[in-house]
């Protein structure tokens, strides 16, 4: 079989739970991936490879594997797998003839050898492309995970292929490309952004690949600033012309920030309402009283009157003072502090 095209992807982590959605968007979520998989599976790819961390953890329910195989089995191509770290000691039985766990092994093509991480490469054909699949992290030394490039990757491959960073990435390393596809699908907000997949060409016995989005529900974190708007009538105006922006179907965690000034704390209910119809919200409020300086300085015996007047009178320009005050007054108040 010769080989042109090529699905690189990673840390699908299927059965993953997030505590945060209910169960009925929990199971959205698992047959959405299930459906894109599907979906990319059955495209005109010549093989795919999955770089660990296909399953989230060894306890995942036998209804969410069977399914996956399923899709495996109707793609009718050779699926690569190798083991991550989440999936290390997940006990693969009964599944269909084109599933190929890699691991330390090769699986060669007329043109393609595609290897499983080894401490000698035995039989390297140099007259072939040769594709290295391996799941780990390579920047950071100090991860549980790491891999040695100088040590595991010996020999002249032409590609690597890795899981477990959750971000595309790509680098040269010795003429070989050295890609993370990230993460296929995201369950929460330590997946925000864009998710995808990285596809493979082969052309003239070289290598050209691309990452390719996902059209999925995202996770995302936005901040909205309120010290910009004079009341909480204004804010709550604001903030609905804000929200009719994103979209409803993706999942956000938004940040309030900035301060108001008193008797205009931000009623919540009220902006909960604009957005019941989106698939999934939550507030974090790190709005703060805006501090009435003036009102502190008069107050008699009292430590906060003390350090205005010390910082007042310091040789600092007025930003600098507005600062040192802000945080030095929420501290005095118990505050969680500005910085």
């Amino acid at each position: 079989m010769e080989i042109k095209k090529i699905l690189h992807c990673a840390d699908l982590h299927l059965g993953a739970k997030n505590p945060k959605l209910s169960s009925e968007k929990q199971r959205f979520l698992l047959q959405e991936h299930l459906t894109i998989l599907e979906k990319l599976f059955c495209r005109d790819y010549d093989i795919i490879m999955i770089c660990g961390d296909l399953f989230h953890n060894k306890n995942v329910g036998r209804k969410v594997i069977n399914s996956f195989f399923k899709i495996v089995e109707k793609s009718n191509k050779p699926v690569l797998y190798i083991a991550g770290n989440h999936d290390e000691k997940f006990d693969f039985i009964d599944y269909p003839s084109n599933f190929i766990i890699l691991n330390k092994n090769v699986y060669k093509t007329d043109n393609i050898d595609f290897w499983g991480m080894q401490e000698d490469y035995e039989n390297f054909d140099f007259s072939k492309l040769n594709i290295l699949m391996a799941h780990g992290e390579i920047y950071n030394k100090n991860d549980n995970d790491y891999i040695d490039l100088q040590k595991n990757f010996s020999k002249p491959f032409n590609y690597i292929a890795l899981g477990h960073e959750h971000s595309f990435s790509c680098q040269e390393f010795e003429n070989a490309k050295l890609v993370y596809s990230g993460a296929l699908f995201a369950n929460g907000f330590d997946e925000c952004g864009e998710k995808g997949f990285v596809e493979i060409d082969i052309q003239n016995e070289q290598i050209k690949f691309n990452f390719n989005v996902l059209e999925q529900t995202q996770f995302e974190i936005l901040q909205f600033n309120i010290s910009n708007y004079k009341n909480k009538n204004d804010v709550i105006s604001n903030f609905s012309n804000f929200i009719l922006k994103q979209n409803k179907n993706f999942a956000y965690r938004i940040v309030f920030t900035g301060y108001y000034e008193e008797n205009e704390k931000l009623n919540f209910l009220e902006v909960r309402q604009l957005m019941l119809d989106f698939f999934y919200f939550e507030f974090v409020d790190n709005s703060k009283l805006k501090l009435n300086f003036e009102k502190f300085k008069n107050e008699k015996l009292s430590f906060k009157a003390e350090f205005i007047n010390l910082v007042e009178d310091a040789n600092l320009n007025e930003d600098e003072k507005n600062s040192i005050l802000t945080t030095g007054l929420e501290a005095l108040q118990g505050d969680d502090l500005s910085i």
